[in-house]
């Protein structure tokens, strides 16, 4: 069977509307989003998967990220799921007022404004953000992914404002630079990924070891 008889007329006219290629497809045989199909669409450098189990919203929908959301009902997951597989920087930064650390990433192309995009950014509703850390991948989201993956537990929920809107603040944690930095190593050694021009300003780390907390069903409990 082939993958185009996996997918409905709908979905096809779906993923060629939105530039998703059939090499980056995978067939799931019915299965949901769990952390074994991630593992092996991973391995065979696929991003959306075909033939899950029906989506909970839409029995008709059966495409998933390899993040497990349905690209159909949310279209905005699907530029995650694309930069599984392109080259990019992934950075950390830090908010001494938020005690907050952010997990984020830019493009080759706009990595030079990286510093100066910080220096202006509100996330959390924050203005105090410093670069701590950043380091060049081919595989950026899927990098990304992996290490906020590690780090969930101790996401903060933070809104900003932003051109008069209030949106997520992003991928926010309330946890130290170095709990971060060892989610980092340990991706990369579990996965043997390859960085280049890796940067960390060690001289104020320190500066950034905030308590790590993590989210229980309505607390916050602190980590030693």
């Amino acid at each position: 069977m082939t993958m185009k008889h996996l997918i409905t007329k709908e979905q096809e006219t779906f993923l060629k509307k939105h530039k998703i290629s059939s090499e980056l497809i995978f067939d799931a045989q019915g299965e949901d989003i769990s952390e074994n199909l991630q593992k092996s669409m991973t391995e065979a450098d696929k991003v959306i998967a075909c033939n899950t189990a029906p989506c909970t919203e839409n029995d008709t929908h059966t495409l998933r990220t390899i993040g497990g959301f349905c690209p159909q009902c949310d279209t905005t997951k699907i530029a995650a799921a694309l930069r599984e597989l392109k080259p990019g920087y992934i950075y950390f930064s830090g908010s001494k007022r938020g005690g907050l650390i952010k997990i984020g990433s830019t493009n080759e192309g706009k990595s030079k404004t990286l510093t100066l995009n910080l220096s202006t950014a509100r996330d959390g509703g924050y203005d105090d953000w410093e670069l701590l850390f950043s380091a060049k991948t081919p595989t950026l989201g899927r990098v990304e992914r992996l290490i906020t993956d590690k780090l969930a537990e101790y996401k903060a929920a933070y809104q900003s404002e932003k051109s008069g809107k209030l949106q997520n603040g992003g991928e926010l944690y309330r946890c130290s630079f170095l709990k971060a930095k060892e989610a980092y190593l340990a991706v990369t050694e579990e996965n043997q990924f390859e960085f280049t021009q890796v940067s960390e300003k060690k001289h104020i780390t320190s500066e950034y070891q905030f308590k790590n907390l993590k989210m229980t069903a309505r607390k916050a409990v602190i980590e030693a």
